[in-house]
């Protein structure tokens, strides 16, 4: 009878909100308990296609994640009588209805699909607790196909108690809330939150800012991470000249983890989703690192689009990647200078040499390789960031300080925006000629098509910085199964070899901190029935230069 009666009361409502803003769709979000188990409620109203067939869209695999339809728990026509289809591998709920209906109202409810504690596995799912909620939207709204690109889109949010905060993509402590001329991508690409949220609030020249989190954090202070916040964005936005955006937001959800440090975010339309490990391993500066990164993408991979992804990922992770690095020591955020800028360029040196595919071309950067096999994915955000490094170095010794890669970097900026232009080969080499000439094409060709390395100890030598022509590198020493559970292969002569570890062994825990030379790997190992505690430090020395972080060096790098 109770449940009766809300469905009647939500129904009126959304009705009358249409009826007054006159959306494409109109959303109603409610909480619902069923057996103790907190739930979402989502009504919605939207045209009927004249066929009788009315197509609503809801990926069941998305960012990585599968079988999505297992959160939505039921279906329900409510204004006619007709059918309602399944199809997973479609991505769509299909409503077969009369024909001469002129709008549908519909009902589903969203659970989460697993019981569990949260962990990295999970904060790309409907996370649903009887405290708060933490959806994307395309885990929350199904959306009715339509042909046009943009659509007016309301969302009511009743039935939360005064205290629960309400808060997402398109604004704060909004209950009712309309999104006019919004890009189905834009809406489709956002975060909901709800519940026990505390939300932040700032401005940057006028623009509202704000960061919603929960929970009692281990590793750092909420106002410490607000204000990191703030100066990245106002830094950034400096840089760019671009205070164009009205509102931005960042959502913070803490997860349990025993051991090590885990950073999960995604940038979203208005907004920067993440999900960080809540304990003492996590700190403040490895947020800084991630805000300066993730953010930076607001520019280089939103607005700057690559034409092929993969193809130029060495620009839009390599550049932001370095970028990070520049944003942060050149503004001093959270008190790290020049000396964090060396560190960080030489972990990058470390990383990439270290890595077993460091001189594949480029061409093997494609979207298998890419997305399925760690090595890869981490090598245009190396390469990249070190191609950027020498470039922004050789623009300035060829001016004498007048230009450097910031300007190349406002350049294609201007054309992204003015003319729509993407980032090209060809339109690359076309700017950086203008800096430094036609030669430009060949250092492109031999070092970021073919992959090739960098001429590092003659680049240093030219630009009078101090450094050592050896290093140590990271070394894992071994090669896991795809379950990552047993020994595939052993490097002869390695740390992990001298320590006893031999191909063949099953693992039932272990501690790796990779690129780190400085952190033991620990592993548990299973041979024979026995268990065995193996520890080494996963390092090689290697003829790989690296920076001294001297006086001298950080005067010449960050004047």
């Amino acid at each position: 009878m109770h449940k009766k009666m809300l469905v009647f009361l939500l129904s009126a409502a959304l009705l009358n909100c249409a009826k007054e803003s006159k959306p494409d769709v109109a959303y109603m979000v409610s909480p619902l308990f069923e057996n103790s188990a907190p739930k979402l409620l989502v009504q919605m109203r939207f045209a009927a296609d004249s066929s009788g067939k009315t197509i609503l869209e809801f990926n069941d695999q998305v960012w990585g994640e599968k079988n999505l339809h297992d959160v939505v728990e039921s279906t329900k026509l409510l204004n006619a009588i007709g059918e309602i289809e399944q199809n997973r591998d479609s991505g769509w709920f299909l409503i077969k209805h009369p024909k001469d209906l002129d709008s549908i109202r519909f009902e589903y409810v969203l659970k989460q699909d697993f019981d569990h504690p949260i962990s990295t596995r999970e904060v790309y799912r409907p996370i649903i607790q009887p405290a708060y909620f933490h959806v994307f939207s395309h885990n929350l709204f199904m959306v009715p196909k339509m042909e046009k690109d943009t659509v007016d889109i309301s969302i009511s949010w009743r039935g939360f108690s005064e205290k629960d905060v309400i808060h997402n993509s398109f604004g704060s402590q909004q209950r009712e809330q309309l999104l006019e001329n919004v890009l189905w991508e834009e809406f489709g690409n956002a975060i909901f939150v709800g519940g026990d949220f505390r939300v932040h609030k700032d401005e940057i020249k006028g623009n509202a800012i704000s960061l919603a989190t929960r929970g009692e954090w281990i590793p750092f202070q909420e106002d410490s991470v607000m204000h990191v916040l703030k100066q990245t964005l106002q830094c950034q936005r400096d840089f760019w000249n671009d205070h164009s955006q009205e509102y931005f937001t960042v959502t913070m959800q803490p997860f349990p983890q025993e051991n090590g440090s885990s950073f999960q975010g995604t940038g979203l339309t208005n907004s920067f989703a993440t999900s960080i490990s809540n304990n003492e391993f996590a700190d403040i500066e490895q947020l800084v690192y991630l805000f300066n990164h993730e953010l930076m993408h607001n520019w280089i991979g939103h607005t700057i689009k690559n034409d092929n992804e993969e193809e130029q990922y060495w620009f839009s992770e390599g550049f932001t990647e370095y970028y990070a690095f520049k944003n942060i020591a050149k503004n001093n955020i959270n008190g790290l200078g020049a000396s964090y800028f060396i560190d960080s360029m030489n972990k990058t040196i470390r990383n990439l040499f270290s890595s077993p595919v460091f001189e594949a071309p480029n061409s093997e950067i494609n979207y298998d390789n890419f997305w399925g096999n760690r090595e890869y994915s981490k090598l245009p955000y190396y390469r990249g960031a070190l191609f950027a490094f020498i470039l922004d170095q050789k623009i300035q010794k060829q001016t004498d300080n007048r230009q450097s890669l910031d300007d190349v970097m406002r350049q294609i900026l201007k054309d992204a925006t003015k003319k729509g232009q993407k980032l090209t080969h060809d339109y690359f080499l076309q700017v950086m000629g203008k800096y430094l000439g036609k030669d430009f094409n060949t250092f492109f060709e031999i070092h970021i098509v073919q992959g090739r390395p960098l001429p590092l100890a003659d680049f240093f030598d030219e630009l009078g910085l101090d450094f050592e022509r050896e290093t140590q590198l990271f070394e894992m020493g071994f090669e896991l199964s795809d379950d990552r559970k047993e020994v595939v292969s052993v490097i002869k002569g390695s740390n992990a070899e001298k320590a006893g570890l031999i191909a063949g062994d099953r693992l039932y825990s272990r501690s790796i901190h990779y690129g780190n030379v400085a952190k033991p790997i620990e592993l548990g190992v299973l041979r024979n029935g026995n268990e065995i505690d193996i520890s080494f430090y996963p390092v090689k020395t290697a003829l790989v230069p690296t920076l001294l972080n001297s006086p001298k060096n950080q005067s010449l790098l960050m004047p």
